[in-house]
């Protein structure tokens, strides 16, 4: 259906936009950080028109931003409106205020900014550095810092909330009295810094029932099953070589990653539009483009808005924070490092061949030989090398278990992990000894316009495809991808140092029932404190949840 309302939008742009009006709120951990903090955010996309959990666009992408400049950028799936991800803050971000904004590609093609109505002001400071964004510190006094301005316990006629047990460990219980509800929960210090105002998601929410219906300019296509990678074609020195659109065919492919490979054509404009299903995680990215004539490259471009600095409230500034600062920073390496504190939660996960037939073949340590020929001879029953004047290629041979019906395919997508090559004569003389799994998709496949009888991945395990030796239009490019949707819920080895985390749970997905108590432990850091739950969040007919509880 997705695809249908993509070839709908190429031929009528006017059509696709008035699928939806999407507005983005960003719930964060919390409201602020120092240079070098992770920050946790969960994303409520709204269609502004049905009121509810927009399901039109895969990804969002966010920014923030000083009166200065960019400082740091991520991109986060979405899945049916509701998204999860974390980015870290630069270790030179300078202190000051900041507007963490968010957008769809969707918004990117509005003629006003009103698709930043859920912007949030967070406050960061250097802890390492007396760097500061250009008029946005203000300098006071101890006495004249406001201390007492700290977050009030906040009621919801939907939500309540209690906390239980002696200890370190805490129990945290919350009753929903309304409708089904997707929320964000937070529990984290509260400390002597005044976080920054903000205006909370039932104002976000009223806020944008009063926008005007936004116009529209034709600039970028939405996103609806994952992020449009966009790339542009250099270094054409061939005279002649002009026009390379509809003929030349370039690839995508993700080292380490077999399911994320795609193909494109070049536009009109220069431009290759790759369409993805998002890929997570930071890659290597490696690009190849074939042409029968010329001697390009492809590049990739920003997706990103970068807009122009917007006012942001001043950053109050004192010595009155000193000691807060400095547990702060002492606290900073007590994060999770390890996959295996976060718990990942469900994304998109429709790669090109992760749903196909797959025979799969692991060269243990006893299971080796010196090259490739030997291992495809001795080991892999579906394959058989072909050599003739124009190269070496690779057939397979797929048997039908019903009918004993065999299949031999020749034009097959030829991987060596998860990238794909443009002949196996790239691999022919590898060091056998590398490798660790060679996979066969035996299913016939579309990538783009381009055709395949099935694919090879030649896997060894640790990314080596990009030491290859490619010919000089194939780049191999890093690539910040699609943050992965984790919660943190406050695992933590106190054997090795001590426990002064700060943020002690994050859950930036929770579904609440109607008329369900959910029941969440809490483990408690070894200091002393104040500390804040804070739950925000959407009701499935729509008015928002905001929760505030000092304990």
């Amino acid at each position: 259906m997705k695809r249908a309302i993509l070839i709908l939008f190429i031929c009528f742009p006017v059509l696709a936009y008035a699928q939806a009006t999407e507005r983005i709120y960003v719930s964060t951990d919390r409201d602020v950080y120092i240079s070098g903090d992770d920050v946790w955010c969960s994303l409520f996309c709204i269609d502004k028109e049905k009121g509810c959990f927009s399901d039109f666009s895969a990804i969002a992408y966010l920014e923030l931003i000083s009166t200065e400049e960019t400082a740091a950028t991520a991109k986060i799936g979405l899945l049916n409106g509701r998204g999860a991800g974390k980015f870290r803050i630069p270790d030179k971000t300078p202190t000051g205020n900041y507007k963490l904004v968010a957008y769809t590609a969707l918004n990117v093609n509005e003629n006003s900014r009103d698709f930043f109505a859920g912007a949030k002001t967070l406050s960061i400071f250097n802890t390492t550095s007396t760097a500061r964004v250009s008029g946005g510190v203000n300098i006071v006094s101890e006495e004249v810092y406001p201390r007492a301005a700290q977050p009030e316990d906040k009621a919801s006629p939907n939500l309540s909330v209690s906390v239980t047990g002696a200890g370190k460990t805490k129990t945290l219980a919350i009753t929903n009295h309304g409708p089904a509800a997707s929320v964000s929960l937070s529990v984290s210090l509260l400390d002597d810094i005044v976080p920054p105002a903000n205006g909370g998601i039932a104002s976000f929410l009223e806020s944008i029932k009063a926008q005007p219906l936004p116009t529209y300019t034709q600039r970028r296509l939405p996103e609806y099953e994952g992020e449009i990678v966009y790339a542009a074609v250099e270094g054409m020195k061939k005279e002649g070589v002009q026009d390379l659109s509809g003929t030349a065919i370039a690839t995508l492919s993700c080292a380490g990653s077999p399911s994320d490979v795609y193909s494109g054509k070049v536009q009109d404009d220069g431009r290759i539009l790759f369409f993805t299903n998002n890929i997570y995680g930071d890659h290597e990215l490696v690009c190849d483009i074939s042409q029968d004539n010329g001697t390009g490259y492809i590049s990739l471009l920003d997706n990103f808005l970068h807009p122009e600095p917007e006012p942001v409230p001043q950053l109050l500034l004192s010595r009155a924070l000193n000691s807060s600062l400095i547990t702060r920073k002492a606290a900073l390496g007590i994060r999770p490092q390890a996959d295996t504190l976060l718990t990942y939660l469900s994304r998109r996960q429709d790669g090109l061949l992760a749903s196909m037939r797959t025979v799969s073949y692991h060269l243990d340590d006893y299971t080796r030989f010196n090259t490739l020929e030997e291992v495809i001879v001795e080991i892999v029953q579906e394959l058989r090398l072909k050599k003739s004047r124009k190269g070496v290629s690779l057939e397979m041979t797929v048997q039908d278990p019903s009918t004993s019906k065999k299949t031999f395919k020749e034009n097959l997508l030829i991987m060596l992990d998860g990238v794909a090559l443009p002949s196996l004569s790239l691999i022919e003389n590898i060091d056998a000894m590398l490798l660790e799994d060679i996979d066969l998709y035996t299913d016939s496949f579309a990538m783009g316009s381009v055709a395949f009888d099935g694919a090879v991945n030649f896997v060894t395990g640790k990314d080596y495809v990009t030491a290859l030796h490619f010919p000089d239009r194939v780049r191999v490019a890093d690539f910040k991808g699609v943050s992965y949707p984790v919660a943190y819920r406050g695992a933590f080895d106190g054997a090795a140092e001590k426990d002064l985390r700060q943020l002690l749970y994050w859950e930036p997905i929770l579904e609440i029932g109607e008329g369900e108590t959910i029941r969440i432990p809490v483990k408690m850091p070894e200091y002393d404190g104040n500390f804040l739950f804070r739950i925000e969040g959407i009701t499935e007919n729509g008015p928002g949840v905001e929760v505030t509880y000092r304990m």
